[in-house]
């Protein structure tokens, strides 16, 4: 993942407390980050990020708000989904092994470890993975007050439609090869009874 330089924090000179951090995130993060990006039609996220400096360790805090407009999974239409989600995260300084092995001290979900050597943090892959995880895996259109879906109702109709043809030709083809498999024992007990 390439990385951007607005994206990373310079900790070294940091006193230690609470820094905050806030990121506007639009489709250019989006193209930048992911190879097709072509899911999203637009973007607008702010990401606010609390970063509590401690001597040999960092906790971060990601408050993801916004919007992103992406396409029904159900009806194929586009609609503009809501995101809100917190993520913690944090950061223990290591001492430099001098080894490019790896040790024991690898890198959990929700604690990864830092070499002290290194002087900048880059949150973009951490953005990046929290927005993602902050939308729902299936993405569908919500419900209206009186609990109907709001997805295209002639998209769902054809669907419909499709997926009863499929059904109707998958059951004609069962048929056919269960007649071509009877056809081939009776052809075979006319033979023994003819005998």
């Amino acid at each position: 993942m390439k990385y951007r330089r607005e994206f990373e924090i310079a900790y070294v000179g940091l006193k230690n407390g609470t820094h905050t951090y806030t990121y506007n995130i639009g489709k250019p993060f989006f193209d930048l980050v992911e190879a097709d990006s072509s899911e999203y039609e637009s973007v607008d996220v702010q990401v606010v990020v609390h970063f509590d400096k401690h001597p040999d360790f960092f906790e971060l805090k990601f408050e993801i708000n916004g919007t992103v407009v992406v396409p029904c999974d159900r009806c194929g239409d586009v609609f503009t989904l809501p995101l809100w989600d917190e993520f913690n995260l944090i950061i223990k300084l290591k001492e430099p092994t001098g080894e490019e092995e790896e040790d024991d001290t690898e890198d959990d979900g929700d604690i990864v470890f830092l070499s002290k050597n290194e002087t900048v943090i880059d949150l973009s892959e951490w953005i990046y993975e929290f927005l993602l995880l902050s939308m729902p895996m299936q993405k569908i259109h919500p419900l209206d007050a009186a609990g109907n879906t709001t997805c295209n109702k002639e998209n769902l109709a054809l669907l419909e439609k499709l997926t009863q043809q499929a059904l109707e030709e998958e059951e004609k083809a069962k048929e056919e090869e269960t007649k071509s498999i009877w056809k081939g024992l009776d052809a075979f007990r006319d033979k023994n009874n003819n005998n």
